[in-house]
């Protein structure tokens, strides 16, 4: 026992529990922690987990000085005049979680010395063009170096400074947008392809499939020189729409106008497979209606490849699939209230047993099911396009509302009410 309670003892010393209370127990153990008291219990809270005792197993408790007091003494043994020895304190109180009061002790700091830099750094702070700025100001500055051609600049000493202390998720993939396409207009097309791999990789739908594209044409393009086809874009001549045109031929993708043609030609060549799988299901649609549904869903991901490239440029092949996909649906779905109508027919006949009766309502009741999930699956395919599918979402509504109520009065045939 004397052996356990000594291990014990060593386990509390290893923990770095120098604050807080102590509790000895009449068996000779000791635990130091934060102590409190729940349901008539002793409960001691430690760094490796809490642990709960009755009382009548306690020989002592010893209340010590917690955190905040242990931090209060801390201030007042040193000058609180002098930045340097505030700002050791403000580390001390970060580390052992008081943040609140470290950050007052960073207000004090930043009284004294409004350049301190250990100061913003822990506030998140970044030092860019000579002075302090919060994160997300950076950020748009970032941004306005970007567009202002600051290349060099955003990728020795902006971007690498934000990268320091940047840590929201959302924040880090607007840091590697701008210094992907920093990169790329920096003509440094290797690097700038490896991180719009890196980008795809951390990036959600419909941006993911965009910043893989870019990474592919940079992989097909490595030395950042692309040939055009037509004018970009292909309308601002015929529209006088404003924004820059790009003659047709060799260009440099480390231009944003250039890399935006490049996207509508790979968007372009989506849609000319995605039309060559919707062409080859159509003429299986009567005699396998199973292979078109697979070439119509092999089209619709060819066709969402093009508008996550090119926004919505590929929106009307998408509305086209839908329609031909509840085309299909509705067939079926009419076959099976044909045959809720013979059975419902049925229902006259004499000399019905009940047994015969109740199977006959259960299989109405079968057909019933069907067609409702067929309604479903139309308002799911027609959801995305409510305004070029509106009678098809309103005829599907008005239906599933008259199934369900039919459903409701077959079930309660069946339960004999």
């Amino acid at each position: 026992m004397r052996r356990f309670a000594a291990v014990l003892l060593i386990v509390a010393a290893l923990s770095g529990s120098s604050v807080g209370d102590m509790v000895v127990l009449k068996d000779g153990r000791v635990f130091e922690g934060t102590v409190t008291e729940s349901d008539g219990k002793i409960f001691v809270e430690m760094n490796y987990g809490t642990i709960g005792f009755s009382p009548s197993e306690i020989e002592s408790i010893k209340r010590g000085p917690t955190l905040a007091d242990l931090l209060e003494t801390r201030l007042a043994g040193i000058d609180r005049t002098d930045p340097a020895a505030l700002f050791e304190v403000a580390v001390w109180a970060k580390k052992n979680n008081l943040d609140h009061r470290a950050g007052k002790i960073i207000a004090e700091i930043l009284d004294l010395d409004s350049d301190h830099s250990g100061a913003h750094k822990m506030l998140g702070h970044v030092h860019a063009d000579g002075k302090w700025t919060k994160l997300p100001d950076a950020i748009q500055l970032a941004k306005g170096k970007l567009e202002a051609g600051k290349y060099e600049t955003l990728l020795t000493e902006l971007l690498p400074a934000i990268k320091k202390v940047v840590k929201d998720p959302k924040q880090k993939l607007q840091v590697m947008y701008i210094e992907s396409h920093c990169l790329l207009r920096a003509k440094k097309f290797k690097q700038a392809r490896e991180c719009f791999e890196r980008l795809s990789q951390k990036s959600t739908l419909p941006d993911s499939v965009r910043y893989a594209v870019v990474a592919k044409i940079l992989k097909d393009h490595p030395k950042g020189m692309y040939v055009l086809a037509e004018v970009y874009p292909p309308t601002a001549m015929l529209l006088g729409a404003p924004g820059p045109i790009v003659e047709s031929g060799p260009a440099s993708l480390s231009k944003p106008e250039v890399l935006s043609a490049a996207l509508r030609d790979y968007a372009k060549s989506a849609i000319k497979e995605g039309r060559t799988l919707m062409a080859e299901g159509k003429k299986t649609e009567l005699v396998e209606p199973e292979a078109a549904k697979t070439k119509y869903a092999l089209a619709s991901k060819r066709f969402d490849q093009a508008d996550a490239v090119v926004t919505n440029i590929a929106r009307s092949w998408r509305v086209e699939i839908a329609r031909r996909r509840i085309a299909m649906i509705t067939k079926d779905m009419n076959v099976q209230a044909g045959k809720f109508d013979a059975l419902k027919a049925r229902l006259g006949e004499r000399d019905m047993s009940p047994a015969s009766y109740s199977d006959l309502v259960v299989s109405m009741l079968r057909s019933l099911k069907r067609v409702r999930s067929d309604l479903k699956a139309i308002l799911e395919l027609a959801g995305p396009f409510d305004r070029e599918l509106v009678l098809e979402i309103t005829d599907a509504t008005l239906r599933l509302q008259r199934v369900k109520a039919l459903t409701e009065i077959v079930k309660r045939e069946l339960n004999g009410k």
